[in-house]
């Protein structure tokens, strides 16, 4: 079920590619720590700065993190904040926007990064649990250190 209150975006004063490294690593420790198996990229608008994908994970997450990313940079927020506006819209990717599925998929697990004097710089992206708990890991794993 979908949270009443959805993150939809995190905030920060700054953001690097250190600072990304320590966010991936601190996603994936907390998964680690539950037995979860879960693929995991941070990029900058024009290029990743962070990947890990677990083994066992099928080939396609890569197209997962992608697919997620896009609907983030596409509509500025989270893709469970989309999700849950597109079902309150009774909305859809391709009649509503002409956006093909290929390329976008309207699944929780990818979160903005903003930063408070650029606006947004960046991608959090989740892939391999079931969509809302992608997008729980993050906030569980970086909320309190980071935002």
């Amino acid at each position: 079920m979908i949270q009443e209150q959805i993150i939809r975006k995190i905030e920060l004063e700054s953001f690097s590619n250190k600072l990304a490294l320590e966010m991936g690593l601190k996603i994936i420790d907390l998964a680690k720590s539950r037995n979860q198996q879960i693929a995991v990229e941070i990029c900058r608008l024009n290029h990743s700065v962070f990947l890990y994908i677990d083994d066992g994970l099928p080939l396609d997450k890569h197209n997962w993190l992608r697919r997620k990313a896009n609907v983030v940079k596409q509509f500025e927020e989270s893709s469970l904040g989309v999700k849950k506006d597109f079902k309150d819209g009774n909305m859809s990717l391709e009649k509503t926007f002409g956006l093909n599925e290929k390329d976008f998929i309207v699944k929780g697990g990818s979160i903005p990064i903003f930063v408070k004097t650029a606006g947004m710089v960046a991608t959090i992206t989740v892939s391999g649990l079931p969509d809302e708990e992608d997008h729980k890991i993050i906030i569980e794993a970086l909320q309190g250190k980071f935002f």
